[in-house]
């Protein structure tokens, strides 16, 4: 994903510019607005507005924005779901992207041989993508359902469970890069690790998954078991909780949270979850900067009562 945190951009209107100004995106023929309020896309609900924001309704359209931020020094953010993104209350310079077009969320099955294959856009939601994996009788991401997301945000952040990555069965991504080319990328190409991945330089398009035909009676089974474990080991409701830490080797963060003391803990309307130690849950009214203090409280009480070093799981932009 290219970096928020590049050149700021020249020659256009200030963060706070109303929808239906002057951008310089005026002359593509492509609907691009200002200001647009980027709570409403994440979990959370904190955070400002996005300097120019857009949902393209094609790859066409998708290169035509991004080769006029790469002419303008524009930096470019792509939001997906939203569920491990913190977009400072000040809001965020540059375009933010969001891929919600059918082009961008389709999904492709092939059961045919003796291995099958999924082809999903990297708006799709994963679950969306496991659903249909599943009915069909591919097996290998099933454990993936509770996962929440676009099979894009997944990809980059290598989403994993109980029963392995995403990455494990990756085959094929395609990426756009900052100049507007689109390239496939497979074998030597593409890197996974712990929650990490090396396509982080452009744009995910689409991808590729290889998974293995088993009975799609099992499969449900399996899929529906791993819903019902997850869902008990994560908050009730969907919405204003975010996970916040990665786990460290050989342990959980939530443990190591709970060692601590930091259960309950609070910064404003930002606190830790009581049940669940190392989600954030939010309250009306709250702000990105309680969640980002909340998150640093946690992190300091760790390192100095534990010398355990946390990595956050929400990216602040």
């Amino acid at each position: 994903m290219m970096d928020a945190r590049a050149a700021e951009p020249r020659n256009h209107d200030d963060a706070g510019s109303r929808a239906g100004s002057a951008t310089p995106f005026d002359d593509l023929g492509l609907t691009v607005g200002s200001g647009e309020p980027l709570a409403a896309h994440t979990w959370l609900g904190v955070g400002g507005p996005a300097r120019y924001f857009c949902e393209p309704v094609d790859e066409e359209a998708l290169a035509k924005l991004v080769r006029r931020c790469h002419e303008l020094s524009v930096p470019v953010r792509v939001i997906g779901g939203g569920s491990n993104v913190l977009v400072p209350d000040g809001g965020v310079a540059g375009l933010v992207v969001r891929l919600s077009a059918p082009a961008f969320c389709r999904i492709e099955v092939d059961a045919a041989g003796p291995t099958g294959r999924v082809d999903a856009g990297a708006g799709a939601k994963l679950v969306h993508v496991v659903a249909a994996a599943v009915q069909a009788g591919l097996a290998g991401i099933e454990t993936l359902v509770a996962v929440p997301g676009t099979i894009g945000g997944a990809l980059l952040g290598n989403a994993g469970g109980r029963g392995g990555d995403i990455g494990d069965r990756v085959r094929r991504v395609t990426v756009m890069l900052p100049d507007g080319t689109i390239e496939d990328r497979t074998g030597s190409r593409l890197a996974f690790g712990s929650r990490w991945s090396n396509l982080d330089d452009g744009i995910v398009v689409a991808c590729r998954l290889e998974l293995e035909v088993e009975s799609p009676q099992q499969l449900t089974k399996r899929m529906q078991k791993q819903w019902i474990v997850e869902r008990a080991e994560q908050p009730s409701g969907s919405r204003s909780v975010a996970l916040m830490f990665k786990d460290p080797l050989g342990a959980t963060a939530e443990s190591i949270i709970a060692q601590a003391g930091c259960r309950g803990v609070r910064v404003g309307g930002a606190t830790v979850h009581s049940a669940h130690a190392n989600y954030v849950a939010v309250q009306p009214g709250s702000s990105s900067n309680d969640v980002r203090g909340l998150i640093e409280m946690v992190r300091g009480q760790v390192r100095q009562r534990l010398g355990v070093e946390l990595t956050p799981q929400i990216e602040p932009w």
